[in-house]
């Protein structure tokens, strides 16, 4: 029989009063990522998983076979029937600001190894940036469990799109290609300067711009999805947003007795 079952993902997700203060930015900036065996964290936009789901503040895995939900008998408690899936905990910090600055988005609290992962399909940040306003992402730099293992100058994106996407790894668009860099054990981090924005309103009216613009500030989220239409490949797990049950750290699951 299935009994319906609320589970906290991870504590750790739990929404804080200096993340919700951060939720005044006019722009937001998230970590995506998807796994070889697609495990994944996916776009804000995306439909299944995003922002406006619950799953923003997990990282979802998949289970194997012809019952799923035993693949991962640690995690009985996370596993979903809705998504066939397992809800499982992250931490997440995503970036939200209204100013030029630098700003750092990480991953991490995540049980990489789960399935013997030992590469990416996708790692990208997904923002709420307009792509034709002239604002600029560039000065980027990837840190894998503490260590920059990749630095870019500047990031050319695709200005038709409605919103700024830098993929740092994606092995369906050959203009991008794959990962190829360390896999983590602990952590992914990219850190990168938004110029274009100018200073900002609240660094505005407290000192001129040449003085003392405002860097903002990052905040702690998370989550993910399959058959995103970010990439145009179907039945794959790309990456996403945050829901008001995943800000509350809240996965519904239902467990099978």
């Amino acid at each position: 029989m299935k009994k319906t079952k609320l589970a906290a993902a991870v504590a750790a997700t739990v929404v804080s009063a200096s993340a919700l203060a951060l939720s005044a930015g006019a722009y937001n900036a998230y970590i995506g990522l998807q796994t070889t065996t697609y495990s994944f964290r996916n776009a804000w936009t995306e439909g299944s998983y995003g922002k406006d789901t619950p799953y923003f503040n997990s990282w979802i895995v998949w289970g194997d076979g012809d019952n799923p939900e035993e693949t991962f008998p640690e995690y009985e408690d996370n596993f979903d029937y809705d998504i066939n899936g397992y809800a499982l905990p992250a931490t997440y910090t995503d970036a939200s600001f209204d100013s030029d600055g630098t700003y750092t988005v990480k991953a991490e609290g995540i049980d990489w190894d789960l399935k013997d992962e030992s590469d990416f399909n996708l790692v990208f940040v997904s923002t709420d940036l307009p792509a034709d306003q002239g604002i600029e992402i560039k000065d980027i730099s990837v840190s894998v469990d503490g260590t920059v293992v990749k630095t870019l100058d500047s990031f050319a994106y695709d200005p038709t799109v409605q919103y700024i996407q830098v993929d740092l790894a994606n092995i369906w668009n050959p203009d991008v290609g794959a990962w190829g860099l360390a896999f983590p054990s602990d952590s992914v981090a990219i850190t990168f300067t938004v110029a274009g924005l100018g200073a900002g309103e609240a660094a505005a009216d407290a000192a001129p711009a040449e003085e003392a613009p405002s860097t903002g500030d990052v905040a702690a989220a998370t989550d993910s999805s399959k058959g995103s239409p970010d990439t145009g490949v179907a039945d794959v797990a790309v990456i996403a947003g945050l829901g008001l049950a995943a800000a509350a750290g809240i996965v519904v699951t239902r467990k099978r007795k």
